[in-house]
């Protein structure tokens, strides 16, 4: 795998693109490409699903939020900011690198390789989480201050070692285009089976930390189906491969790096609240995240699809077709995505007071989060394209530069505007993210990933 990445950086320096080049998207015409529907097709099934687990993320949000108030919500997301980002370092990039290894149908029979990977993953994740269970009160009574988050954090412990198996399979079956699977798992399973267990633990006993103990429960639940999902499709458990997993493990590394960077990026806001502001901010500035986060999940629908097909058109020097893809998913996303952000800005304020009269106070935030993500769809998947064509390093320095600037922002907005000081702390360096990105693809590669209005 570490000779296949070198030899994919040898031939992008190889490939030109002609900087006034046109490829034209004419009408009915899209339809007889066989990429393009399936991005539209699968795209679609992908969105279905992603709405769904939208429903059921948002579904818990108003739950916790209209039964126990902003402040348990705030806990709650202040634990779920740690489960991520401990997560995203526990998996080792493993789930990422799964997609560009296994989209080569040849490599689909090395069930050796998966495995070995998913052990070293589930080891190292177990690990970070057991630290997390030892140091727990210090962030609780220390850091944050909050002492009551320290019970939360006992359930978040748990949950991560799990959460990273689960994503780790989510990967392997992204690669292999089972992307209903793959959206089910990275996204709606893991609320849908937590309102569930949380609905389980309301008829036994009333109590606000039922919201963590349920999610916990979900995810537990959700890693073991999307483990008998891979080991089904490969017809069995073996440990025998050819190929070094500890090359693997290398050639993931700098996707770990970037992968963690993107997610300490979308909570390093939430963590810098735990440190000044109340749990009651911190909830009301989470609900308008999540809803901001609405704009987006377009372009996970896209990149689900896009991803492997990327990776394959590149390594096979299609240069035509590697140019339609993104073209065309550009445009797709950018459309889409700005009817949502109008749709908000229009009824912003009734949709926060479906949270509770309190969340209201989150309407600016919500308006300059949507702002920032308006930029992240003009700019294209510019995460995607440098991931799948063996520049995850360039990738892993943008995402450094944007996190800094996210991370001085916060320190800086925080203390003075408070949860408004984080949304443009966020915005910001979402923006900043996107826009170097662009510039290096556009500059360095002649790839033009952003929506041209063509």
């Amino acid at each position: 795998m570490y000779q296949q990445c070198c030899i994919e950086n040898a031939l992008l320096k190889q490939v030109i693109y002609a900087p006034n080049q046109r490829v034209v998207l004419m009408g009915l015409k899209v339809f007889k490409d066989n990429d393009k529907k399936e991005i539209l097709s699968k795209g679609v099934s992908f969105l279905f699903i992603r709405v769904l687990g939208l429903f059921a993320g948002y579904a818990f949000t108003y739950l916790v939020a209209r039964f126990y108030g902003a402040e348990v919500y705030g806990l709650v997301v202040l634990g779920f900011s740690l489960f991520v980002f401990i997560g995203v370092l526990g998996r080792l990039g493993v789930d990422v690198n799964l997609v560009k290894f296994y989209s080569s149908e040849e490599k689909r029979s090395d069930k050796g390789l998966f495995y070995r990977v998913v052990l070293k993953s589930f080891f190292f994740s177990s690990t970070l989480a057991f630290i997390l269970y030892l140091t727990r009160g210090f962030f609780a009574n220390v850091l944050f201050e909050k002492p009551a988050v320290e019970t939360y954090l006992i359930w978040v412990a748990l949950a991560i070692p799990f959460w990273s198996l689960t994503l780790v399979c989510a990967g392997y079956l992204r690669a292999i285009k089972m992307n209903h699977w793959f959206a089910f798992l990275n996204n709606s399973g893991r609320f849908l089976f937590t309102i569930l267990f949380l609905m389980v633990l309301w008829s036994i006993v009333d109590a606000p930390l039922n919201a963590i103990k349920a999610h916990t429960f979900g995810v537990i639940v959700l890693a073991i189906l999307g483990f008998f999902l891979c080991v089904r499709h490969f017809g069995g458990i073996s440990l025998k491969t050819e190929s070094n997993s500890w090359h693997f493990l290398r050639a993931a590394f700098p996707m770990m790096l970037s992968t963690s960077m993107l997610v300490l990026l979308g909570w390093i806001d939430t963590f810098t609240l735990g440190i000044y502001e109340t749990e009651r901010n911190i909830g009301i500035y989470n609900v308008a995240l999540k809803l901001a986060t609405l704009t987006s999940f377009t372009l996970q629908a896209i990149n689900s699809i896009l991803a492997p097909k990327l990776a394959d058109s590149f390594r096979k020097e299609k240069k035509d077709q590697f140019s339609k893809l993104i073209r065309f998913s550009t445009k797709l996303n950018f459309l889409t995505t700005l009817v949502i952000v109008i749709l908000i800005v229009v009824s912003h304020k009734w949709i926060l007071a479906l949270f509770g009269s309190e969340f209201v106070a989150g309407s600016l935030i919500l308006l300059v989060l949507c702002a920032g993500q308006l930029v992240n769809s003009f700019s294209g998947s510019v995460g995607v394209i440098l991931q799948m064509t063996g520049h995850q390093k360039t990738y892993q320095n943008i995402v450094l530069a944007a996190l800094l600037l996210n991370i001085i922002l916060n320190f800086a907005l925080i203390p003075a505007y408070g949860n408004l000081g984080a949304a443009i702390a966020t915005a910001s360096s979402m923006a900043c993210r996107n826009v170097l990105a662009v510039g290096y693809l556009k500059r360095k590669l002649g790839i033009v990933s952003y929506y041209d209005f063509r």
